[in-house]
């Protein structure tokens, strides 16, 4: 545990300002506000599902999420910071993955409708929603880490398995345990949670003539490995992949980006998310590891479901 306050030590020696941060808040909080307040993802961004606009879509509200704060780090920190050409490329390209990411499966749910039964149709979406980011980011970015970042010494964008304390990690989650528990008691967790009630899996037990808690465990096995890509892109591509080029601007950037991703969610969700990935962004920039963050965050997740059904 001392390792991971000396990080956040050592990262906000002489980088705190109090008033870029409550600019980078205040910013993010605007987005957040004008998401929920007029339902730009779930009714205006899905509404092209199954389209190559939804991509753009997705690109430009990301990208204003993250290139708006990378705007604010300017105005403060301008004497200090040096966005070099190879920056903005790269960034361009990770938000470009992302986009990608979260539009691309909106063409193959027809094709998944056409090939399993229609009492099992949402369950198998539900699924695969979570496991196809094994190709469009994983596959993806050990592709992209080969060819232009082959000689970084962090693996996969901290995909790698060197100084892993995987006990700093289980205090930390125990620590979240009663965070999670009061959260579980609010009607807007209670209407969200668990997500396996709206996965189709009773239908799909009964269907294929098998016990329910076998679908439950399979839901929630492709549930948690979309950690793993989450991790991946954010606190590993956006944060180890472009360190090198802004050192510590790389956290408040993916903070703001990473709270878009939750638009959607229940707005506590998406507010709690801001913070979140700023420490996990902070923990895998200096530990050059993201497996940590992907068992704290599958973790919280899990937990959240497990107090999901329990309430229920």
């Amino acid at each position: 545990m001392k390792k991971i306050l000396n990080y956040f030590k050592q990262f906000h020696t002489d980088y705190f300002n109090v008033a870029m941060y409550l600019s980078i808040l205040a910013f993010t909080a605007v987005l957040i506000f004008f998401n929920y307040k007029f339902d730009i993802e779930d009714g205006h961004i899905d509404k092209h599902t199954g389209t190559w606009f939804r991509l753009l879509l997705f690109f430009l509200i990301h990208g204003l999420a993250y290139y708006g704060v990378i705007g604010i780090l300017y105005l403060f920190r301008k004497e200090k910071t040096n966005f070099k050409k190879g920056f903005w490329w790269k960034s361009l390209l990770g938000l470009l993955v992302l986009s990608n990411h979260r539009n691309a499966f909106g063409f193959a749910i027809q094709p998944i409708y056409e090939l399993v039964d229609r009492h099992t149709f949402v369950y198998f979406v539900r699924c695969l929603n979570n496991a196809y980011g094994w190709i469009t980011i994983v596959l993806v970015l050990t592709i992209i880490k080969f060819i232009i970042d082959k000689k970084e010494d962090y693996g996969i964008y901290g995909l790698r398995f060197k100084k892993i304390d995987i006990k700093v990690y289980i205090i930390m989650l125990g620590i979240m345990v009663p965070v999670i528990f009061a959260a579980s008691q609010l009607q807007q967790f209670i209407d969200y949670y668990p997500l396996y009630s709206r996965s189709g899996g009773a239908q799909f037990a009964k269907y294929y003539q098998i016990k329910e808690v076998h679908a439950k465990l399979i839901y929630e096995f492709f549930y948690l490995t979309d950690f793993l890509n989450t991790e991946l892109i954010f606190r590993g591509f956006l944060v180890i992949g472009l360190a090198k080029f802004i050192g510590k601007d790389a956290i408040l950037p993916m903070a703001a980006t990473y709270a878009v991703l939750h638009f959607g969610k229940p707005v506590g969700e998406t507010i709690s998310s801001i913070f979140g990935g700023y420490i996990l962004g902070i923990i895998a920039l200096y530990s050059r590891n993201i497996w940590g963050g992907v068992f704290l965050h599958g973790g919280i997740a899990l937990l959240m479901e497990v107090f999901a059904f329990l309430k229920q």
